[in-house]
């Protein structure tokens, strides 16, 4: 009998160091903003199930992988809705590791703008839009707004300005329609 507990109190033992171990094992990361690399440097005991859930706890996807060596794999959720989405490793032993991320790029506007001071009232503007959307230069002398100018130029807008009764605080504002708004000043 007492042999029979050592070995029970032992395979416990062995299974809880599995367990505790498998966190280190399994890796589930961002690889892109719609994609989830689903990562296992050991080989599995058994089959593995990878569930994908909504942020309403609906099962998105569910991946059942039987292998007998590390893997790794990648889930393309691109087609889902914008939103939180859980990923769920596990397998005969129970949940091994989850992690919860978001599926959509916060889209940055494709502008670049400089501004760099020529001479002393001389100001060289230079946007490249590769959206190929209006374009409105406002330049300032402190909160004071001096001059405005809507351009409708894809291939963006390299100008010189020349500025009048010149402060020390002129500063430049290049916005897009689609949301882009830059304050720049050539210090």
């Amino acid at each position: 009998m007492k042999s029979l507990m050592t070995m029970l109190f032992v395979a416990g033992m062995v299974t809880g160091a599995f367990a505790a171990g498998s966190e280190k094992t399994v890796e589930i990361r961002q690889s892109e903003p719609s994609k989830v690399t689903v990562a296992v440097s050991e080989a599995p005991l058994g089959t593995v199930i990878v569930k994908i859930m909504d942020s309403d706890n609906r099962l998105v996807l569910r991946d059942r992988i039987v292998k007998d060596e590390a893997f790794a794999k990648r889930y393309d959720l691109t087609a889902l809705p914008k939103g939180t989405y859980s990923v769920e490793v596990l397998d005969q032993s129970g949940v091994l590791r989850t992690a919860t991320f978001e599926n959509f790029i916060a889209e940055t506007p494709s502008v670049y703008s400089r501004v760099t001071k020529v001479e002393a009232n001389k100001y060289r503007l230079l946007v490249s839009n590769l959206d190929a959307k209006e374009i409105t230069v406002s330049i300032f002398d402190g909160d004071k707004l001096i001059h405005s100018e809507r351009v409708e130029d894809p291939q963006g807008l390299h100008k010189l300005y020349t500025i009048q009764n010149v402060g020390t605080d002129i500063r430049f504002k290049v916005s897009t329609d689609n949301g882009f708004d830059k304050y720049m000043s050539a210090l």
